[in-house]
């Protein structure tokens, strides 16, 4: 399932809003197919992307793996630190509720949402001294 380029938009609005009220990075990956642990694989574009860069180590990918069905919500160190695992399986849990229905960009912008409360919570917008470090656009694989 392609995404059409007003879909592609609803998800960068979607980190655009996250991102005003917090420090932190977010990215959405979406490519074909999982070649192993969906996990594993976002670890790898997590890596190639250099969201393990960011100052804070708080950069958040959502994976999707498409013709595979698989998806991955991968957090660095930072914000992980301040959320436990717990955190992730819950986004993960809540996306698969729109995943099985079949709405994709939902999904996403759940995750997404949720994702930009934690970071809000844990690492709040620094004001005129805040940079966005990494692109907001979708990522293909």
């Amino acid at each position: 399932m392609p995404l059409s380029s007003d879909d592609e938009q609803r998800i960068v609005r979607a980190i655009e809003s996250a991102e005003q009220r917090c420090s932190g990075e977010l990215r959405v990956h979406i490519q074909a197919k999982c070649t192993g642990e969906p996990l594993k694989d976002a670890q790898r574009v997590f890596t190639k992307l250099g969201m393990h860069q960011t100052e804070l180590r708080n950069g958040i990918l959502f994976y999707i793996a498409l013709d595979s069905r698989k998806y991955a919500v991968l957090g660095d160190t930072g914000i992980h630190a301040k959320v436990g695992q717990a955190f992730w399986d819950g986004i993960r849990d809540a996306m698969a509720v729109h995943l099985r229905a079949g709405h994709l960009i939902e999904a996403l912008e759940q995750g997404i949402a949720q994702a930009g409360s934690a970071l809000a919570e844990h690492f709040p917008h620094q004001g005129a001294q805040d940079r966005d470090e990494l692109s907001n656009e979708v990522s293909r694989g």
